[in-house]
């Protein structure tokens, strides 16, 4: 093989070793990326989780303090 050959060989070499290098590495940053999206949604889902059990909570209270202290239903008045 002539030196350019050689040259020409080498460099292929290592070019082909960097590019595949730098997929994987590209596809191992893409694949945490994805995984720190499904952590963020199961983390908003558990917030959601939260707030409606606050929220039901907080009804069953309102609830409870109508019976103790109801009150009267202004909606249905007329302002005159």
């Amino acid at each position: 093989m002539s030196r350019a050959a050689k040259t020409t060989l080498g460099i292929s070499i290592v070019a082909t070793i960097g590019i595949v290098t730098g997929v994987h590495y590209l596809q191992i940053k893409e694949r945490e990326t994805m995984y720190k999206g499904v952590e963020r949604d199961e983390k908003r889902q558990q917030e959601k989780r939260q707030r409606m059990a606050d929220l039901e909570r907080n009804r069953e209270r309102e609830a409870s303090l109508r019976q103790l202290q109801p009150i009267a239903d202004t909606s249905s008045q007329r302002l005159t």
